[in-house]
């Protein structure tokens, strides 16, 4: 069964996306658990990129450790598609429970634009059967998991292990696979797309590693400071 000429396997993916995000939503936000329209906007994000990693890796993982993986790769099949479905469901889920439940943390630009893009990009790799090299470079996601968790609570908040996780996955692997596209694909697009996109992790790691080196070095005082007085301090 086709949808607008979708694969029946996508769209059951996004059905059923649908489905199990908005109800693990709700179930969270009756219970409390979550209290902030801050916290609130990153659970669905959680929960998508640890089941699109988790995924990714059945993908990822030969492309890497063989020397003709990418070559053998398999561009689309069932489980691919029935995962970015999923993913899928995440983008649109996330802007109708976004704009009812957490519209402060829904953004035009990383919010609105972003998911339609992406959404644009899901429904055209489903129709033009590469739904598995989609589901592959979903390792992008790890560090996100990272990020989602932090933000929801302070105390699972680790910078470096995020700028660890974006270095290992976006930037060295992201090479590796770049590279084994390049020498064993006959897709020629898949390298230059990667080649495309990579300034950009390159330039997002470097911007995160400079606001943890800002926030973890200690604050420097004119040589001329002079403590204020606690009275004077008070006072002001």
């Amino acid at each position: 069964m086709a949808l607008l000429g979708l694969p029946g396997a996508f769209v059951a993916g996004v059905g059923l996306g649908a489905a199990g995000l908005s109800a693990l939503f709700h179930a969270v936000r009756r219970s409390g658990a979550l209290k902030t329209e801050r916290e609130l906007s990153w659970l669905l994000t959680l929960a998508t990129c640890v089941a699109a990693s988790a995924g990714s890796m059945w993908y990822a993982v030969p492309a890497v450790y063989y020397s003709r993986g990418v070559a053998d790769l398999t561009l689309t099949d069932t489980p691919s598609l029935a995962l970015m479905g999923v993913f899928t469901a995440y983008l649109l889920c996330d802007l109708a429970l976004g704009s009812v439940y957490y519209r402060s943390a829904i953004g035009l630009v990383t919010g609105y634009l972003h998911h339609a893009l992406y959404t644009g990009i899901t429904v055209f790799a489903a129709r033009h059967g590469v739904s598995a090299i989609f589901c592959l470079l979903l390792y992008n996601e790890i560090p996100t998991i990272i990020l989602a968790a932090g933000s929801m609570r302070r105390r699972w908040r680790s910078d470096v292990l995020f700028a660890a996780a974006f270095c290992a996955t976006r930037i060295v692997l992201h090479a590796v696979l770049m590279a084994q596209f390049y020498m064993h694909s006959g897709h020629r697009c898949l390298w230059r797309l990667m080649l495309l996109v990579y300034p950009m992790h390159i330039h997002w790691f470097c911007s995160a590693l400079r606001s943890t080196i800002r926030r973890r070095a200690p604050a420097r005082l004119p040589l001329d400071h002079k403590p204020i007085p606690l009275e004077t301090s008070v006072l002001i």
